[in-house]
């Protein structure tokens, strides 16, 4: 999995010696040591105008793969994060091809397929990953992310040098001193494009990559990104077929991420995702050997019966005669460590999906692995988020007709849109939509309302910010953020039609709710905080590409009754019969369940987290950050401390969220040692 770092020193920049390049890059490796404690290394370049820098989790090739890497000529330097699967049989034709290989890692084939393809190398890799590689004659930096962002990478300039890092704060190792980005914050820019809460610190977007020249200048540009067929256009698959496509695209990729040169394990819920993927790992290890048991891995939320899966889980586990490993989860253990997953996700905290991560991946450590198999991405891309239904509604599917698929007529779905908001499970999302659907019809941005929904559960509210920052900035505009970081040509097709709009809404969630939040939070930057990769299963682009082609009605299908109420639909269908063979029948009817423990009612006085809020949050800590109004935040503190809302399915009250939401900026100042807010600004 490891992390890296890099720095690029422009002609214009003066040239430092190669002692302080290479003692930055080694102050910056120290403070990411968690991505990769096994081993580091360094490279300087002769000029001292390049240097990168790697910690190395050892996963493939343990004996020769250390980093950085080079080519025979010593001309193709590069450090790399993540895993790139089916390595071996690309090394293979490389190797007839006359290529030369110094080591068996997945991570040299960036170095040679460089060499053969250039920048084009992208097209060949397969799986999660960064990486950094410079090309001493050209004098070229290039870096590029996977095509999901699963493995995180940020760049900026600071002093005139360009420096990139798996994890901002490895960017103080090399000097670079944090500050409010005000529009960021106010807008919401960490999770409407690739700003993030610090001045001139920007995300590499997922499926692209950056090239940097020596006069300084960075040109970033797409290479992959997710695309859906015309609206009402006919697949050349029947059903059946389409279910079985699934079934064997995510068959292999699953396949694929159970290659590792160290033992790995899996982590499950009592969802279908990673019952999913324990079901399927199970069945190809006994391919091998009849008595594998796969090792998984749960959280009990013993506080609470109705978010607690873990009885779900044994019961799986004990289908597939695999070792569960229970990791209790008590509000308390979760505040314990809310702040330290603040610090590692580098991004506003506010449930405890981070907070969980933590405790698990300590567990899946303690007992010795260092993969562990993960169930994310699958809600963005078959449609499992509670507010994709009322999207699917929006427009009929025309592409449904050709497969024999009865679809409700449009006075029906009008109802059903209307049924649906009233009976949202979070409240949140139920005046989200009431407000969203005016707006869809005379958006000039976007024909959905996925963006409002996003934007509705965000923490943050105009009267929480210090008029001086309102003025700066004008008052939050996330939804429309969100609407304006996405791509203009899908912005084109829904407001020509010609992407329908459950399609249109998955791109949505997957470039605000999965790459930003969910793959960051609940993925690499907690699993990584205790040295663990964890593999996305459901982000192979081969099955994405497959899927993404399917009707919307295949994946969240209507199904007619009887009675006043005759439509249901269920959400990720074609994923529940193309898993069928390898889950419970429990598991292939269970709706989907927010996976999130809220916190209790206390047996007498406070609650973990309503100490643990009271404690941090004072006038001296939220007006040293010059952010926020303390008239307000203290109003808001007093009433959650005084009678908080305990929410079903897994909901925080929302004043706890917001307040949550500035402990994290709290954190952030503390740790990134930034300095309030100017009040000139």
């Amino acid at each position: 999995m490891c992390g890296l770092i890099a720095v690029l020193h422009p002609d214009a920049v003066a040239q430092p010696s190669v002692d302080e390049v290479r003692t930055g890059l080694e102050a910056s490796l120290e403070i990411i040591k968690h991505r990769g404690p096994d081993s580091r290394g360094t490279y300087v370049s002769p000029d001292a105008r390049v240097g990168l820098g790697h910690v190395r989790l050892s996963i493939i090739d343990l004996q020769t793969g250390q980093q950085p890497l080079s080519d025979e000529d010593e001309v193709i330097h590069c450090v790399v994060t993540g895993e790139i699967y089916d390595h071996d049989r690309i090394r293979a034709e490389m190797q007839k091809e006359g290529f030369p290989f110094k080591t068996k890692s997945d991570s040299e084939l960036v170095v040679q397929l460089y060499k053969r393809d250039g920048i084009n190398l992208l097209f060949s890799l397969r799986g999660e990953f960064a990486f950094v590689l410079y090309d001493v004659r050209r004098r070229l930096l290039f870096a590029a992310r996977d095509r999901f962002g699963i493995k995180p990478l940020y760049y900026t300039v600071s002093n005139g040098r360009i420096l990139f890092a798996s994890e901002m704060k490895a960017l103080m190792g090399l000097g670079w001193n944090a500050e409010w980005d005000l529009q960021s914050i106010v807008h919401g820019g960490d999770m409407g494009d690739e700003r993030t809460v610090f001045r001139g610190v920007f995300k590499l977007a997922a499926g692209h990559l950056a090239l940097c020249g020596a006069s300084g200048y960075i040109r970033t540009e797409r290479y992959w990104d997710l695309s859906y067929p015309a609206a009402g256009s006919r697949h050349p698959d029947t059903v059946d077929a389409m279910v079985s496509n699934v079934r064997t695209l995510l068959t292999e990729s699953v396949r694929l991420r159970l290659r590792a040169d160290v033992p790995l394990a899996v982590y499950l819920s009592g969802g279908i995702d990673s019952s999913a993927v324990a079901g399927i790992a199970t069945h190809l290890l006994r391919e091998e050997n009849p008595n594998a048991k796969l090792t998984a891995f749960t959280l009990a939320y013993v506080e609470d019966e109705v978010t607690d899966e873990s009885p779900i889980a044994k019961r799986t586990a004990a289908h597939l005669g695999a070792e569960l490993h229970l990791v209790e989860a008590t509000e308390q253990k979760l505040v314990d460590v809310l702040e330290e997953s603040t610090w590692h996700s580098e991004q506003v905290n506010t449930t405890f999906h981070g907070a969980g991560k933590i405790l698990l991946s300590n567990a899946v450590r303690a007992e010795g692995y260092k993969v562990a198999l993960s169930g994310e991405g699958s809600d963005e891309i078959f449609g499992g988020y509670v507010w994709l239904p009322i999207e699917y509604l929006r427009t009929p599917d025309l592409s449904a007709e050709s497969l024999g698929i009865a679809v409700p007529t449009d006075v029906e779905r009008r109802d059903m849109v209307a049924a649906l908001a009233r009976a949202a499970p979070i409240p949140q999302l139920s005046t989200a939509r009431d407000d969203a659907q005016e707006d869809v019809e005379k958006s000039t941005l976007i024909k959905v309302s996925t963006h409002h929904t996003v934007a509705t559960v965000a923490p943050f509210y105009g009267p929480m910010f210090h008029p001086r920052v309102l003025e700066a900035t004008g008052p939050p505009e996330l939804a429309r953020c969100i609407a304006e970081g996405i791509d203009p040509r899908v912005r084109q097709h829904s407001l020509a039609g010609t992407w329908h709009s459950l399609n249109v809404a998955l791109y949505v969630t997957a470039h605000t709710v999965m790459t930003r939040c969910i793959l960051n939070q609940a993925g690499d930057r907690n699993d990584m905080k205790n040295s663990i990769e964890s593999r996305v299963s459901f982000l192979d682009h081969h099955l994405v590409e497959y899927v993404n082609t399917l009707p919307p009605s295949v994946k969240i299908m209507p199904i007619a009754g009887d009675g006043p109420n005759k439509w249901t639909l269920t959400e990720k269908w074609v994923l529940r019969e193309a898993v069928k063979p390898f889950v419970t029948e429990e598991i292939y009817v269970r709706k989907k369940i927010s996976f999130n423990p809220p916190p209790r009612p206390a047996a007498t006085g406070l609650g973990p987290l309503q100490v643990h809020l009271s404690k941090r949050i004072t006038q001296a800590s939220v007006e040293r950050l010059g952010l926020f109004d303390w008239g307000y935040i203290k109003g808001i503190l007093a009433e959650y401390l005084d009678s908080p809302i305990f929410l079903a399915h897994g909901a925080i009250d929302a004043r706890a969220r917001m307040l949550m939401g500035v402990l994290s900026f709290i954190v952030f100042q503390e740790r990134f040692h930034v300095p309030p807010a100017p009040s000139g600004e």
